[in-house]
């Protein structure tokens, strides 16, 4: 088998009518647009490709163009914006199969004050505490937490068979060179006791089908 190096996407533009494009680590680093990003996108708008972003961000799709668009990528180099955390939100809204359906109203949010707005608009409430919840609503750690601090209450959601919703998929993330945990590692976790987990993010199939 021959492998070709493709340098960039000026490479292979013109092979395809639209791209699918992740967020963090390609389009920007957290803080900025990556180098050569913006040229990339002005290129592909340019020769008339369609793009859409696609991101295990854990919340919904306007914020993550808002954020997008504040750190400096502007609304004309791209088509459409894409998230687990909007996959995810559409299920909650809609409660379009039996897991949804049996899930109930109250829930265990892990996640940052940032993510809020993942349970507004979807008749849902949070609980303070696992023997409250009908739920686990997974969005990740809100700071520095190890994994080993979910454990407790992982161990006493199991004990009463609550159901997890994992929002984003990562199992870390990067932040210059230092590793933070992500929601997937907690969603992991809950698996290896023997939760059941209902994830949304890349690589499942949910999110793609949706892009595209």
């Amino acid at each position: 088998m021959t492998l070709r190096i493709v340098k960039g996407l000026c490479d292979i533009a013109a092979r395809y009518d639209g791209y699918v494009l992740d967020l963090w680590g390609v389009l920007f680093d957290g803080h900025q647009p990556t180098p050569y990003a913006i040229a990339a996108l002005t290129e592909l708008r340019r020769h008339g490709k369609r793009s859409l972003v696609l991101s295990n961000a854990p919340r919904r799709a306007h914020l993550v163009e808002k954020r997008m668009n504040e750190i400096g990528i502007p609304a004309g180099l791209y088509d459409h914006v894409h998230s687990s955390g909007e996959e995810t939100w559409q299920h909650l809204k809609k409660r379009d199969d039996a897991f949804y359906a049996s899930l109930g109203q109250a829930c265990y949010h892990i996640g940052p004050v940032r993510d809020d707005n993942m349970v507004e608009g979807v008749g849902l409430y949070r609980v303070p505490s696992i023997e409250e919840a009908d739920f686990i609503l997974n969005t990740g750690p809100s700071g520095e937490e190890k994994l080993s601090d979910f454990e407790p209450m992982l161990q006493a959601a199991r004990r009463r068979d609550l159901k997890m919703v994992c929002a984003n998929p990562d199992l870390v993330v990067a932040y210059g060179a230092k590793l933070f945990l992500c929601g997937g590692s907690i969603s992991q976790r809950y698996e290896e006791i023997g939760g059941n987990v209902r994830w949304y993010g890349k690589p499942l199939p949910d999110v793609s089908e949706t892009a595209f």
